[in-house]
Order: structure tokens, then C-alpha cells, then sequence
């Protein structure tokens, strides 16, 4: 599960931060149980920071592919769509 660092941690606006806090939860909803290393982790909280629709289109594209590769081995992952795919 990623954690968002502390706001004192880091040379951003109020509202920097709270896209971000809401960046990361997009994030740990799609991941859910996937267990991530250090360096992913930093990787995806530095993500969080750009614009919203890269950061959908990334987890839109995670969520396909956990979806074909469950297809594959006859699995269940997030088969139903998000509106912005139908």
C-alpha cells in the first residue's frame, strides 16, 4: 500500500498535496494486494504527482493487462470495465 509522504516532507502547495493524496488512492485500489518494493513505491508516489489523466491511463492499462493475463489462466481480475473504456 503506498503512504503519501508527509506534507512537511516536501516543497509543495496545499493543492499539489491533496491531488496527490487522491492520486495515491486511485493507485491503491488498482494495486490492492499487490506487494510493491521500495524503489516501485517511490516510483508511484513521484507518479502521483503528474497530471490526473496520465495517472488513469497508467492504472487503466495495469487493470487491462491483470484482466488478459487472468483470461489466460482462467481467473477472475477486475473483468468488469470503468466507464471511460466502454
Amino acid at each position: 500500500m503506498l503512504k503519501q509522504p508527509e506534507r512537511e516532507s516536501k516543497n509543495v502547495n496545499d493543492l499539489f498535496y491533496e491531488m496527490e493524496g487522491m492520486q495515491i488512492q486511485k493507485m491503491n485500489k488498482v494495486l490492492a494486494d499487490v506487494e510493491l518494493t521500495k524503489a516501485e513505491e517511490k516510483t508511484l508516489i513521484w507518479l502521483a504527482g503528474w497530471e490526473e489523466s496520465t495517472v488513469d491511463h497508467l492504472l487503466l492499462v495495469i487493470e487491462k493487462a491483470a484482466r488478459i493475463r487472468a483470461d489466460k489462466k482462467g481467473g477472475y481480475a477486475h473483468k468488469s470495465k470503468r466507464e471511460s473504456e466502454k
